[in-house]
């Protein structure tokens, strides 16, 4: 005996007294001890003869069978009255059909195979049409049959083959679960006792309801455990019927006072078990009334060896045997009389629409009248309901139900008559036996319709036709229909009248229950059928003489709605073209949202306009602006005299009038809120107005001005289209101006060229020889302004640089620089003399004109230059390197120098000035190497820099190699196995190839998506880095593969997406009954159709999905660097949606659309690691740690010192989290930052450049409590965590690059090595030489690093620290400025053994670092070195500039890059 068995039969004889009653599944599993599955749903039909194939196995391609249709047509007649039969009612054939619901339900196939039914252009009802084939499809059977013909197909049940009233409560526990009331052991239903909508969208059959060519809306029909209990106005009212009789079972238990302290569920389940054992009684009944009552013998007891699975025999013919019984209309017999309603019902007009049928006078006069009226006869007449109107599906309405009948049956490969008579003992069927049994017009057609072979005919038409001759139930069909229901009664361990079944019934229980008839049932429920003069309803009584009940009487409606033979179910044909623009708007939205934010955020307060004049005049349209179109201001400046233009709080332009003679102001004709002023000499203002009198207004205040300034206004009135030719907008000058730099470059090559010999040549020479072929017109009369020249030089028009150079080159003094005089001056800048040099510089600082350099004037000079790049000096130190410099001259006395005696301070530094030359914005760096003809050397073999890469990145590149593959294998098995191995399924032939896409991308995301909690557990990174994994694991590429992992986990996304596009958009072109073969399990809230508002609204995937799409996408948008930088809360809020992401995961595979869910399974392992990680996060987090200190510091750095735990132990490059409390910035914000304490030091500390955010709040905060540090919030403080930077004492020389504030890990460090240097600790045992090289825009940026470093210097006593400072605000050290701020750079080293810039002996360097030639640098120093660590943090320019150096590096010495951005 099974164990599961023993264990449920023990609980049910052990609970059955203790409250809790026996479980009884709604599935049919577990009833047979030895086969727990025989009669479950889902098991296969019995086959007690062998089944007939064409080919033995499943093929019904049989050439000699004549056409299903042929047959209905030829054997069976079609009448609009049937004759009566004198002995059946016709309730009969519809509780048949009642209890064929509970038994049996068979599902079309998957994938779908077509069987359709010819059709004859001659055939009276079909034919001329243009769809030549009536569509039938096969039933689902075991894909593991049918594969040869030793093992032929076997179809599938989908329900219980038990009598176990499933088209009651449903075949599942869910099911049962919806329709329970939860209150009394009842089903939920109203006052009237009709049972509850459903308004759960419990998936009850959705078949098109013929007579209009509708589908019926699922959650307005009654909720019953069947779904196709719509089917017709006969099977609802049973139906109803048997769900009244439950509620008023359970409504007596509860009454009764031996089960007054029972619970809901028990009630429940005794209910429904006496509910169903009336059932199987009625059953038995009715099997009998038909067949007789010699067929079925006493009940002898439970036998397990009896098999309940339904007969291939019963469900291919001996089932159809009752369609000949139905009558074209159903009586509705009026409740108070024994008369006809009003209306009857046309059974044609009331196929899948039975609810609304019955509605007006109820199921009660329908079961009334069906106990009254006669069944049709028990021959070949057939009502036309059943043979030209029975139902069908939406592209063939109408079907003919005998001839899809024999379809049908052979469909399960029924075999013919003759070989079932030879299985049953019967003799076989000769045509002389058929001779006696039809007429000889009948046996004729017989004849021909099976080419004259007699064990042909097939056993449904065979048994038809002597079913017809005894004008009874044929005996085959009884044997078959006996034996079926005997197997059913005898196998059933719960048949109500087994003592041994564990239900724990009394004798009086099942004597009651075997006294029960279904009279007795309707009668118990408000059906009067008082008039019956005997018990047995399915048997016609005698009526009493009141009773006017003649067919003859009633009138016979017609059958309504014509036949769709057309229907297209393509009703969603741009579901691709929709889906995927509103997947990429709702994306470009949400960005332009979250930029609009930022921008709003940036934005600085307006300014209120106090102006008069601006106020006057309003917002004005400025057209033709570099930035487009944009809103201006106008004032008028009566002191300065001059038009200033203001946009956003901004001046934009200031025009001086009083320096101009005529100004031409022209107006549109044809577009009056258009005005053009023309600047001569610069570029135009074109203006529109708001309105005309706006344009008035300003022409007025305008003319006023202009006549203040003594300025004349030359009016002029032109159209648009010859306004616009003249007009020379913002946009028109700086393309002049550009084309005016870059012909100043072409002569100035040309100019070069030119000359030969090795006698130098004057600037002025030089310009004078060139003759300007090349230069057109507009070129040579374009003269600079103040602020295009400043700007052409990179400078503002306010800095001294300009103030002073200006006026030297505007050699005509008007104002204004031709092309000639910047042509003049950009050749002595960059190919002049160094004497040419030196003099311009000295008449530049000349502020007196005599001919003389004041020392102090020296000072102005060097302090203008040092202002151009934001440096500066101490007074005392410029002017003790300025004494050097003339002490060096032997000038030590002079105060003022005459250009002799500066050339010769100078001479030292003639070939530094030789070189010299002018960064001019928008052009070439100007020098004499820029016209020599270039030289182009052999490329460096690209295979060298491969080779490197590799090297440097073999564990990154064989854990990407083995993620990729991994990747792939995952895509490809499934993209695989749903393109060409679930044939089965009908997956491949209803979806195509993108539903392989679909689950290959899916598993690829179920692999990634747990990946990304490995990679956030950030203490078990941290904890693996101290031991001997991160020789084999790339751990300090954690960050890296989380974008990476980030990118492909995109890439999928928009695969999966888009496949389910296309998914949709074919799932919403199928048939309902390719739908239901699809997605059997799915509840849709459709209209028989999919709707891709269905799928997605419907379906728990569906909703989980969006879901999905929508977090992920934010989750996305918010991780790009912009959002970080300037959205951190957004990027932190929106990264704390994982859990949720993982759950909706979970969901998202739960609904079981197309298979059972995995996620889980890739998820348990990754999520019980990140919970234990997670939880010591927790731990620290909830622990407040004082704030000692908060220091302003400049360069908006924020120095925050706190409290070090006692437990908090940390390697000097790790980083924390840190979350301010009580601060109003958020508890859970938590913000990364290095360390930039020393593991030696006994607090913590961060310096915070501020931004915007929160690092604006923490500022804000340290300013508002600097007096009073006790306010000072508490932190909490999550970490350490480690990163790539802790490392650095692996190498023997280590380069440590900065950048900006990525200098911050570098300050624990250098502090961390001085220390460890200095105390000598054999962790620095392998540590030779440490190079730190920082770039900053200038010396002040971060100034408290200075003093970190100058600490080090001091301490530094093995000078193993070699510092290079690169101020990157400097201009290049070849540019003329520059080499002068080099030779006071210089002269300044060389009295006081510092920097002049930064006051460290580190070395100051001007421009950006080369750092291709610094690290060959360090490889010669250090050649007996293979391996250089070079550790990175800064920009991501700097950082990619330094891993494309690292990769260049050829030879035996490597350079490993480890590289972190900020």
């Amino acid at each position: 005996m099974n164990i599961t068995f023993l264990v449920i039969f023990l609980l049910q004889n052990t609970l059955v007294n203790g409250g809790v009653y026996p479980y009884v599944s709604y599935n049919g599993m577990y009833n047979n001890p030895s086969n727990l599955d025989w009669g479950s749903a889902g098991s296969p039909l019995s086959q007690p003869v062998r089944p007939h194939y064409s080919d033995g196995a499943s093929s019904t391609n049989f050439p000699n069978l004549p056409s299903p249709r042929d047959l209905s047509l030829e054997l069976f007649t079609e009448e609009v009255v049937v004759p009566l039969s004198e002995k059946y009612t016709v309730l009969l054939p519809y509780f048949m059909e009642f209890l064929d619901h509970d038994i049996l339900e068979l599902r079309t196939t998957c994938p779908p195979e077509d069987m359709s039914i010819s059709i004859k252009e001659t055939d009276p009802t079909y034919g001329n049409k243009t769809h030549k084939k009536m569509p039938i499809e096969r039933i689902s059977y075991d894909v593991d049959s049918g594969v040869w013909a030793d093992f032929p197909r076997k179809q599938i049940n989908s329900v219980s083959s038990w009598i176990d009233g499933s088209q009651v409560y449903g075949i599942s526990k869910g099911w049962a679960d919806i329709i329970r009331s939860g209150k009394g052991g009842k089903l939920k239903g109203d006052t009237a006792g009709n049972p509850a909508k459903n308004t759960w969208g419990v998936p009850l059959s959705s078949s098109l309801k013929p007579h209009n060519c509708e589908y019926p809306d699922i959650k307005q029909l009654h909720l019953f455990g069947d779904g196709r209990s719509n089917e017709n106005p006969g099977v609802y009212s049973l139906h109803w019927l048997f769900f009244n009789e439950h509620n008023l079972i359970a409504e007596e238990l509860g009454n009764d006072t031996r089960y007054r302290n029972m619970n809901d569920k028990w009630l429940f389940d005794k209910s429904r078990y006496l509910t169903i054992a009336k059932l199987q009684k009625i059953s038995v009944d009715a099997v009998i009334s038909i067949i007789g009552p010699g067929f079925i013998p006493e009940y002898m007891g439970y036998r397990a060896t009896a098999n309940p699975a339904v007969s291939f025999l019963y469900a291919g013919a001996v089932k159809f045997f009752f369609l000949t019984m139905m009558s074209d209309i159903i009586y509705v017999s009026n409740p108070t009389n024994c008369t006809l309603a009003d209306e009857n019902v046309r059974l044609c007009n009331t196929y899948w629409d039975a609810q609304v049928a019955v509605k007006k006078h109820g199921p009660a006069a329908v079961l009334r009248g069906l106990s009254y009226q006669p069944a049709g006869n028990v021959d070949m007449h057939v009502v036309n309901d059943i043979r030209s109107n029975y139902y069908g599906p939406m592209h063939w309405t109408r079907r003919d139900g005998i001839a899809t009948a024999i379809q049908r049956s052979r469909d399960l490969g029924v075999p013919p008559l003759n070989s079932v008579l030879n299985h049953y003992n019967e003799p076989a069927m000769t045509w002389r036996e058929w001779g006696t049994v039809v007429n000889q017009e009948t046996l004729t057609a017989l004849k021909n319709l099976y080419k004259n072979d007699v064990d042909q005919v097939e056993l449904f038409v065979g048994g038809m036709l002597l079913s017809t001759h005894s004008g009874d139930m044929a005996n085959i069909f009884k044997k078959i229909l006996a034996e079926q229901i005997i197997r059913l009664r005898e196998g059933d361990r719960f048949w109500f009248e087994n003592k041994y079944n564990g239900l724990g019934c009394t004798g009086e229980e099942v004597n009651t229950i075997r006294a029960t008839s279904l009279r007795h049932i309707l009668t118990r429920n408000k059906v009067d059928v008082s008039d019956l003069t005997n018990d047995n309803v399915f048997l016609l009584n005698r009526l009493s003489d009141d009773c006017k009940l003649d067919q003859d009487s009633t009138k016979l409606s017609k059958c309504e709605g014509d036949m769709l033979l057309h229907y297209d179910y393509n009703t969603t044909p741009y579901a691709i073209p929709l889906l995927v623009p509103v997947f990429l708007i709702f994306t470009m939205v949400l960005a332009v949202v979250i930029t609009r934010m930022v921008h709003a955020r940036s934005r600085p307060a307006k300014e209120e306009e106090t102006d008069p004049e601006a106020l006057k005049l309003g917002k004005i349209t400025e057209l033709g602006s570099k930035e487009g179109d944009r809103s201006v201001k106008l004032r008028f400046d009566d002191i300065a005299g001059s038009l200033v233009m203001s946009s956003k709080g901004k001046k934009v332009r200031s025009i001086p009038f009083k320096k101009l003679n005529t100004i031409p102001v022209v107006s549109c004709s044809d577009n009056r809120l258009l005005l053009l002023i023309s600047i001569p000499k610069e570029y135009d203002i074109m203006l529109k107005f708001s309105s005309v009198r706006q344009k008035e207004i300003a022409l007025e205040e305008l003319t006023a001005f202009s006549d203040r300034c003594n300025v004349e206004i030359d009016n002029q009135l032109l159209t648009k289209k010859q306004m616009m030719k003249v007009a020379k907008t913002e946009k028109h000058r700086q393309h002049l101006v550009d084309t005016f730099l870059s012909s100043v470059f072409s002569e100035m090559m040309q100019g070069e060229n030119g000359v030969s010999g090795n006698g130098e040549v004057s600037a002025n020479d030089k310009v004078e020889r060139l003759n300007f072929k090349g230069v057109g017109s507009h070129v040579l009369e374009c003269e600079l302004t103040r602020t295009e020249f400043a700007s052409a030089l990179g400078l503002r028009p306010d800095q001294e640089f300009v103030e002073k150079v200006f006026p030297l080159v505007d050699k005509d003094k008007n104002g204004s620089i031709s092309f000639r005089e910047f042509l003049s001056f950009m050749i002595v800048y960059s190919s002049g003399t160094s004497d040419d040099k030196l003099k311009l510089i000295f008449n530049m600082y000349d502020y007196d004109k005599n001919g003389s350099l004041h020392v102090d004037e020296i000072k102005q000079m060097i302090t203008s230059m040092l202002q151009m790049v934001s440096a500066s000096i101490k007074p005392e130190e410029l002017s003790r390197m300025i004494q050097s410099l003339l002490d060096q001259a032997g000038l030590g006395e002079k105060k003022e120098l005459t250009f002799l005696e500066f050339q010769t301070v100078m001479s030292a530094y003639r070939k530094d000035l030789e070189k010299a030359q002018l960064e001019v914005k928008g052009g070439e760096r100007l020098g004499k190497s820029n016209f020599k003809r270039k030289v182009f050397t052999a490329m460096r073999p690209q295979g060298r820099e491969i080779k490197r890469y590799i090297e440097n990145h073999r564990l990154e590149i064989f854990y990407s190699v083995i993620f990729l593959l991994v990747v792939f294998v995952l895509f490809l098995e499934r993209f695989i196995t749903y393109s060409r191995y679930k044939d089965h399924t009908g997956y491949p032939q209803l979806l195509g190839y993108s539903l392989s896409l679909t689950r290959g991308s899916a598993a690829v995301l179920m692999f990634t998506f747990p990946l990304f909690l490995v990679l956030m557990c950030k203490n078990t990174l941290t904890h693996l880095r101290g031991t001997f994994i991160k020789r084999y694991i790339p751990l300090d590429a954690n960050r890296t593969a989380h974008i990476y992992l980030g990118c492909v986990t995109l890439l999928f996304i928009l695969v999966h997406c888009i496949g389910h596009g296309y998914n949709f958009y074919m799932i919403t072109t199928l048939s309902p009954d390719h739908l239901t073969c699809l997605m059997p399990r799915t509840w849709l809230d459709g209209q028989g159709q999919a709707t891709v508002l269905g799928l997605l609204f419907g379906t728990i995937t569906g909703i989980t999905g969006i879901l999905l799409v929508l977090t992920l996408l934010t989750m996305y948008i918010c991780a790009t660097q912009y959002a970080r930088r300037y959205l951190h809360r957004w990027f932190w809020s929106t990264h704390m949606l994982y859990p949720a992401v993982l759950g909706l995961m979970v969901l998202h595979g739960a609904g079981r659309l197309l298979q059972e869910p995995t996620f889980h399974y890739y998820l348990i392992g990754p999520a019980i690691l990140f919970t234990f990680d997670k939880l010591i996060s927790v731990s620290r987090k909830k622990r407040e740690i004082p704030l000692i200190e908060a220091k302003i510091l400049p360069s908006e750095v924020t120095n925050l010192v706190f409290k070090r735990p006692v437990d908090f132990h940390y390697l000097a490059g790790q980083y924390v989290n840190i979350a301010l409390v009580n601060s109003g910035t958020g508890r859970d914000e938590y913000h990364p930052f290095t360390l930039t304490s020393a593991p030696h030091e006994d607090y913590l500390s961060v310096h915070i450049r501020t931004l915007k955010g929160w690092t604006k709040v923490l500022r804000d905060l340290a300013i508002k409590n600097e007096k009073n540090p006790e306010r000072n919030p508490n932190l909490f403080v999550d970490g350490p965590f480690g990163e790539a930077h802790q490392d650095y004492s692996n190498y023997e020389v280590v380069i440590l690059v900065g950048g900006g504030i990525g200098v911050t890990p570098f300050a624990s460090i250098l502090k961390d090595l001085v220390h460890k240097a200095t105390s000598m600790q054999s962790s620095l045992s392998k540590l030779k030489k440490v190079y730190f090289l920082w770039s900053t825009r200038t010396q002040k940026q971060f100034e408290w690093l200075l003093d970190i470093i100058g600490k080090c210097e001091h301490e530094d006593r093995r000078d193993i620290l070699d510092t290079h400072i690169f101020i990157t605000r400097f201009y290049e050290k070849s540019d003329l400025r520059t080499t002068m701020l080099y030779i006071c750079e210089r002269q300044f080293q060389d009295i006081s053994n510092r920097s002049l810039f930064t006051g460290l002996k580190a070395v100051t360097h001007f421009g950006r670092p080369n750092f291709s030639s610094i690290f060959d640098h360090i490889a010669l120093t250090h050649q007996d070195v293979r391996k250089f660590g070079v550790f990175v943090c800064g920009p991501p320019s700097m950082s990619d500039s330094v891993t494309l150096t690292c990769s260049k590096i050829t030879g035996k010495q490597t350079f490993v890059a480890y590289a972190e951005n900020f």
